[in-house]
């Protein structure tokens, strides 16, 4: 599995599409912390905004590195379509961690506000719940689940845009909840972690599933 996932990661860096949603993330993460960004746990909301839709669309670019022939061959080396959608959702979740890392440390270097232990603590738990968040509709909205690229596209920006009017509901609305409330943070972060992990879940075993018919 560890060499799989090295294998996926090596590929997206040979393709070059990952620097589109990591320039992105960059210049709008930049944004965010040019100036005073206020409190650091509303602070570090604003970045979670920022982390969920960036995870999707790098879930999409790790999941469709591979043409459909070359995953095939993939998937005959690997020993089957779950090896293959779990190193995929083993890459995206650590491309997840690595902007989650990022976004929790860029204010503690350039903020003049301090930036306590707890609140980074809960700030990166934040970034990783919307991450892996994003990395499980990510998922969904790639192949194998969805075939046609502007189906992918139109799912995914729905999907991306539906935790925001729903309000608190978990993972990311409840997220984003707590930490613009500055309390409660680490009960929700339990709760919506257990959201989180159990879509990622979903996710790859729905891809599985439905590999072998699609892929």
């Amino acid at each position: 599995m560890n060499a799989l996932v090295r294998y996926l990661l090596a590929d997206v860096l040979r393709s070059q599409r990952f620097l589109a949603p990591v320039m992105v993330f960059l210049a709008v993460l930049g944004m965010l912390y040019a100036s005073d960004a206020g409190v650091p746990l509303i602070a570090y909301a604003g970045s979670c905004v920022l982390i969920y839709p960036v995870a999707v669309w790098l879930t999409v670019v790790v999941a469709t590195a591979e043409d459909p022939v070359r995953r095939s061959v993939t998937v005959v080396a690997a020993g089957g379509w779950g090896r293959v959608q779990g190193a995929v959702a083993m890459s995206a979740a650590l491309c997840a961690c690595l902007l989650a890392l990022v976004a929790t440390g860029v204010p503690v270097l350039t903020q003049s506000r301090p930036y306590p232990p707890e609140v980074v603590a809960q700030g990166f738990g934040a970034h990783l719940v919307c991450g892996l968040t994003g990395v499980g509709v990510g998922l969904l909205c790639a192949r194998p689940v969805i075939t046609r690229l502007g189906w992918g596209v139109l799912a995914a920006t729905a999907l991306v845009v539906l935790p925001f009017p729903l309000g608190r509901v978990p993972p990311v609305g409840s997220v984003l909840g707590a930490l613009n409330d500055q309390r409660g943070v680490l009960p929700v972060l339990l709760v919506s972690g257990a959201c989180a992990l159990a879509l990622l879940v979903i996710a790859t075993l729905t891809a599985t599933k439905l590999g072998p018919r699609r892929g």
